[in-house]
């Protein structure tokens, strides 16, 4: 007879657990600080690209090149010189590109102990490390009417995850506990502020299609919790 053979290994262990909830510790709220400054400053990175790759700019450094190029270029000696110039153009161009996008290194200074003030943080935490974070705010109701209108609702004024671990449910999941929280005060409904983090724009209106989808996309996450798990009633999107 055949000893027992032993039950088959756990395939999560050493996984390490996820977990979402309102940050209480000072470490836990300053590594979600830092996660949502991290964000404002990692926008200047897609600003950066939008100006070198844009069409209407590549179009018009392309001009700048062919000029140059027409006026410099005589005869075949003269190439170094083209390639020399064309060099220095471009070392110009990106030196513009990241002039033009520094305030987003000024704004993500600015998410500190003041620009939280009162406000809740949500972190979730994947093992010992901070992977989300969330700042939810409260607008109280006018005072007037039923109690429903005196309650308020939920602001959202930061939402972020650590980059490789975007797009695997972790915001979702920050969004579900903040409807969460606005359920358990009685709140009439949960928006994002219009003031949020990440919504300054440092480029021209023209430029900044990128960060409007990314917006809508955000409420949109945001509706689709709402409808999901909101208890409130709910007024509409911003």
């Amino acid at each position: 007879m055949q000893d027992d053979e032993s039950a088959p290994a756990d395939p999560l262990a050493g996984i390490p657990e996820l977990t979402t909830y309102t940050a209480e510790f000072e470490d836990d709220k300053v590594a979600g600080l830092k996660l949502v400054a991290d964000s404002v400053a990692q926008q200047r990175q897609t600003a950066s690209r939008i100006l070198i790759f844009h069409p209407l700019c590549l179009a018009l450094f392309s001009v700048v090149l062919a000029i140059v190029t027409q006026w410099i270029y005589k005869t075949r000696s003269d190439l170094a010189r083209v390639i020399t110039t064309w060099a220095g153009l471009i070392m110009a161009y990106l030196l513009l590109v990241r002039f033009l996008t520094k305030d987003y290194l000024i704004y993500a200074e600015d998410i500190n102990w003041d620009w939280l003030d009162d406000d809740r943080i949500l972190v979730t935490k994947f093992g010992e490390e901070i992977i989300g974070a969330l700042v939810l705010g409260w607008v109280a109701g006018d005072g007037r009417g039923s109690r429903r209108k005196r309650v308020g609702r939920g602001l959202i004024r930061a939402w972020t995850v650590r980059l490789r671990y975007r797009g695997k449910g972790v915001g979702t999941g920050l969004l579900e506990e903040a409807v969460g929280i606005v359920n358990e005060k009685g709140g009439d409904g949960i928006d994002f502020a219009e003031e949020h983090a990440n919504s300054k724009r440092v480029l021209r209106p023209f430029f900044n299609t990128a960060f409007n989808r990314r917006d809508m996309k955000a409420q949109d996450a945001l509706d689709e919790v709402s409808r999901q798990r909101g208890t409130f009633v709910k007024r509409g999107s911003r």
